[in-house]
Parts: structure tokens; sequence; C-alpha cells
């Protein structure tokens, strides 16, 4: 009797099992909702999701319970995002994790380092970025996108190592205390850190909030965030999150030419309302791309700080009303927490359907508390406007011309171009040999043209 009461209890037991076994094969992995309910921890997946590589040098092993930390930290910043894209109006949309069926979690890619800990420095992302695409080329089919999220296990010799965008890459650090267990509490900068370098790794460029948004809503992620973030108010600007909404691992099925090229033009107009220190923003841009939104940069030069990647943090975002290839949008001087009587840079950015970004940028500056636009043309020894520089009047500069304003031929990488101004540049003296013509905008590099002018002519529209 007990042998046939264990054999009826056996065989229940087996057909128990195996119907769970077949309710888990039968979830197919192409539905978000049922991915959600397979994993039991909420995160959302689609066709082409942010690679995560965890490089490991080698004498830094991984650090302890890594996969099971890292994946509820991914899931927490993605239903992050998704508030923030459904507060923005862009719905539940968030980007996608990829995910291990067998570990229910999300999926890491392990990539042990050819070098020790010390060799990964703060400088070696393009080094570390390169062994990883050497992994790939060998396992393609571990990575679906674009952008990847790179973390290393931190230091342990105190060095420094890669924290910062790259491209549609980013770095971040991992530790025992990287945690969504140690956000409210934590006392490191790491967690957030990781979340806005992510955000550059998803296209994003620095901006700050406007005064009206830090009083309601905190401080932006792109911003102060890597600060802020799990501590006091966070969150993202409407035009970030327009980016995002193009992005490639936010689709739920791929865009075929995600990220193709583009070529577009720009015509803006600048009015200012002197009563009520708005700058009234309008023109008409062309693009041989489908045009999704005009977004907006207004960055204060604060003090001479200078432009670019890392002096941006303080610049303030717009999303322009539009009409076909016509814009328009005021911009109050009252909600840039930087204002003052310095230079700044606006930038019109053109998002295109295929996520790709096009920017246009253009100088202006307050003296004495009023709008000023800048006279004469910029032209700059290095690219980014650095190095020396020389402002030209309108008139025609051959080498000896440049060279008796301080300039030197065949030596200039990037020129300012404002707005009413016109410039055409030669690769030979007395306006001889091939030209380069240029309309109003700022021109951080000169492609093609680098270190090749040796006259130029300068003309007032």
């Amino acid at each position: 009797m007990q042998n046939l009461v264990r054999v009826i209890f056996g065989k229940i037991l087996m057909i128990f099992v195996s119907v769970v076994v077949i309710s888990c094969e039968q979830i197919p992995d192409e539905s978000t909702k049922i991915v959600e309910a397979k994993l039991g921890r909420g995160a959302v997946t689609h066709a082409e999701n942010l690679n995560i590589v965890y490089f490991v040098p080698t004498d830094n092993p991984e650090v302890d319970d890594y996969e099971e930390r890292l994946s509820d930290l991914l899931i927490h910043f993605q239903d992050f995002v998704k508030d923030e894209m459904d507060r923005n109006g862009f719905g539940n949309k968030t980007f996608g994790l990829p995910y291990d069926s067998v570990a229910n979690l999300v999926k890491l890619i392990k990539i042990n380092g050819e070098h020790d800990q010390a060799t990964y420095g703060y400088g070696s992302g393009s080094a570390i970025i390169n062994e990883v695409n050497a992994y790939r080329s060998n396992y393609p089919e571990d990575f679906t996108s674009q952008h990847t999220l790179i973390i290393l296990p931190q230091r342990t010799d105190g060095g420094s190592q890669p924290f910062y965008g790259y491209g549609r890459y980013c770095f971040a650090v991992d530790n025992p205390n990287i945690s969504v267990e140690q956000i409210p509490s934590t006392s490191s900068n790491l967690i957030a850190g990781m979340l806005h370098e992510l955000g550059h790794g998803l296209n994003l460029a620095h901006n700050k909030a406007k005064v009206s948004e830090q009083q309601t809503l905190g401080t932006s992620l792109m911003g102060a965030g890597n600060y802020t973030w799990g501590r006091t108010g966070t969150f993202i600007p409407l035009a970030d999150c327009a980016i995002l909404n193009r992005n490639q691992i936010f689709q739920s099925t791929p865009v075929a030419d995600i990220y193709g090229s583009a070529s577009t033009s720009m015509s803006p107009v600048l009015h200012f309302d002197a009563a009520n220190n708005v700058i009234e923003l309008s023109g008409t841009f062309t693009s041989n791309k489908t045009v999704s939104d005009v977004l907006v940069w207004v960055d204060p030069n604060v003090n001479g700080e200078g432009s670019g990647v890392n002096r941006d943090y303080n610049s303030v975002s717009w999303v322009a009303e539009r009409n076909g290839n016509s814009f328009q949008v005021d911009i109050p001087m009252n909600e840039i927490q930087d204002f003052g009587d310095w230079l700044y840079e606006l930038k019109i950015k053109l998002l295109m359907e295929n996520g790709t970004i096009k920017t246009h940028g253009y100088s202006f500056s307050y003296v004495n508390g009023e709008f000023t636009l800048p006279e004469g043309v910029g032209v700059f020894q290095h690219s980014s406007y650095n190095g020396w520089g020389v402002t030209l009047a309108p008139g025609s500069y051959t080498t000896s011309d440049l060279e008796d304003l301080g300039g030197i031929g065949n030596d200039i990488s990037s020129i300012k171009v404002p707005l009413g101004y016109e410039v055409l540049l030669y690769d030979g003296d007395n306006f001889t040999g091939a030209t380069y013509e240029a309309g109003p905008g700022n021109i951080s590099f000169l492609s093609g043209f680098n270190d090749k002018v040796s006259s130029i002519v300068v003309k007032k529209q």
C-alpha cells in the first residue's frame, strides 16, 4: 500500500511539475507584458535594447552579487524614465533592457579585460571600447543596439576610472553599495551618476532646469542630477524626453534608418522684447529627412567659462512650436538661472524622426543688461572656438592681413558667423583656390576645410 501511495504521489508531482514547465515555455518573448510577468520584476524589453557590459580588469574581479543588484537598479532607472516620459506627454515609453530568461534577470555581458585596473584609468574609455568592440565582433548576438553602458568594478588601488558619456557609450562604476536599497541613504554620487551618464549614452546633452521648473520639479537629470537623483526632486525636461522618444532603444519595433545622416539648413530670426526681456525666436528650416521636433538650447558662457561639453551644465532647453518648416518659441531670459552680462550660445536642434540631431549654433550677449548681437565674424585657431581668435569686420583679408591682426594662415579650425553676416573662405592666398561658404551660424569644426584657410571675404547680408 505504501509503495502504491508513493507511485500515485510521484505521478501527481510529475504532472504538476510538467504543467509548470509547460506554462513557462509557452511564454513568447515578443510580448512586453508577458516578459514583465515572466521576469516578475517589471522590466520592459524591445527588439533593440541597451547593451550592458560588465568589464572586469585582470586584477579586480566582479563585485559580489553584481548581476541581481544591477538588474534591479537598471529596472528602477527604467521606471523613472517611463514616469518622466509619461509626465511629458509621451506615454509609458522607456528604454529597453535585455533579459536572461534562465536567470530571470536583466542580461549583463561580462567581458574580461586584457589588462590590470591601473591600465584602465579615467582616460581609458576609447581603449575599453576597442576591447568591447573586439568582443562584439566575436559575439554579435549579445548586442542588439548602438547604445552601450559599460560598468567597471570600483578600483581597489584608489585610482580613477572612466565615468562619463562617450558618444553612444557611457561608463559607470560598481561596488557592493550600488543597489536600489542604498538609494535613499547613500552619501555616494555613483548611483545617480550612473543614470546621468546613461542619459549621455542615450544622446542627451547637459541642460539645467528653468527657474520655474526648479521651483516645482527640482533639478534636471542632465544638469546636476548626478548629485540629486534619489535624494531630492529630479526630473527630465521636455526637450530631453523628445530626444528619448526618437531613441533607438525606446522603439517597440526597429526603425530602419535609425540615426541615418541628414542634410539641413536653418534661417532663424531673433526679435528682442526689451519690456519683458524675452527673445522671440522664429524661422524656417530645410531637411532631407523628416523632422520630428525643433529644440532650442540657450547656454550662458558664465564669466567666460567657454562652450562645449562640460561647460554647458547651465544651459536651458525649450521645445518650439512648429507649422510645417516654420517654427517659433519665446525665450524668457528670467527662466535662465545663470542669467547675467555675458556671452550666450543659442543652439537650434532639428530632431529627426530617425533620431538624428542636427545642431545650428548662434551667438548673442547681454551688455549692461541689454540684448546684443555680435558684430563681425570670429575665426579661431582650434575647434570649439579655442586658441587664438580674430574678429573680422566686413571686408577682404589676405594671409598678411590675417597675420597683421594676430592670426595665422592655414591655421583656422572654427568660425562664428553672426546673424546678418556671411563669409567666404579660400584655401589660397589672395582669394584663390577652393572655397567654403558659410551663412549665419557657429561652426565648431571646419570639417574638410580645417587648417586650410588662407584668405577670407566677410559680407553683411
